[in-house]
């Protein structure tokens, strides 16, 4: 149970920030030495963070359902249907790539590589904040598909899905906030197909309803990621991102380090 709750602790604030959950659950895993995530346990911590950002989200998911409706009714553009549709083609080359990754590629996570994708990822984070200070870019299917386009490298272990749209986004000169809401709308239909594939591989194990016990855990990870999320809107309307790429390089060079003395 302790394990549990660390895992949902781990998952509701590293997938809510820029910092990487899947780095920081492997290294839950080695330092604690806890066995390896199962696909059982991936699908509850998916499916809680998927229900906190989808709850998080709420309006504008809610606009974006009813411009949709409305111009499938009426045939008129409305704001929403073209957002749905900039969400849609951004989320493409993600689900592209990654069918291939999950076919074809093996990207194990190792001290080593999350510790040089820490850093590498820390640095861009840091010098995309600090130049997009003028803030005049805007969330158009141009800077959106560098946005999807850039959420690629979230397949490299220890790269942060979150944290790459963020990069870009800022990179793009787009205003903190609106940069970070986009981000996490362009996680929920990556965050789903996360969720299905998982529920899937429980599925052809026989091991479906081995989930049933785990649904507190699926709440507790709501719960956890609704507060920081929420947290981190009062935040970003203050301050930088800065301290989140300064941790990311710190704890990187850290992982180097400890992956140079273990050879």
């Amino acid at each position: 149970m302790v394990y549990i709750l660390f895992l949902c602790l781990v998952q509701g604030i590293g997938e809510c920030l820029p910092i990487s959950s899947s780095a920081h659950l492997y290294l839950l895993s080695f330092f604690g030495g806890y066995p390896p995530t199962s696909h059982e346990i991936e699908a509850i911590l998916h499916l809680g963070s998927l229900v906190a950002l989808c709850a998080f989200l709420a309006k504008p998911l809610w606009c974006m359902i009813k411009g949709t409706l409305k111009t499938l009714v009426t045939f008129r553009m409305t704001d929403g249907f073209a957002m749905s549709l900039i969400i849609v083609f951004a989320t493409l080359p993600a689900i592209f790539f990654g069918f291939i990754v999950k076919r074809y590629v093996h990207m194990p996570h190792t001290i080593l590589s999350i510790g040089i994708a820490s850093v590498v990822f820390g640095v861009l984070l840091l010098l995309a904040d600090l130049t997009g200070r003028k803030a005049e870019g805007k969330v158009n299917l141009s800077s959106a598909m560098c946005i999807g386009f850039a959420q690629i490298l979230a397949f490299i272990p220890g790269a942060s899905r979150f944290g790459v749209c963020l990069t870009m986004a800022r990179f793009l000169d787009i205003q903190r906030w609106p940069a970070t809401q986009f981000s996490f709308m362009l996680a929920i239909p990556t965050i789903l197909g996360a969720v299905v594939l998982s529920v899937w591989d429980v599925q052809q194990a026989g091991n479906l309803m081995t989930l049933l016990p785990f649904v507190p855990a699926i709440l507790m990870t709501v719960v956890i990621s609704l507060v920081v999320l929420y947290g981190l809107k009062w935040y970003v309307a203050r301050y930088s991102y800065m301290p989140f790429a300064i941790y990311r390089i710190l704890l990187g060079f850290g992982l180097i380090g400890f992956a140079y003395r273990m050879f």
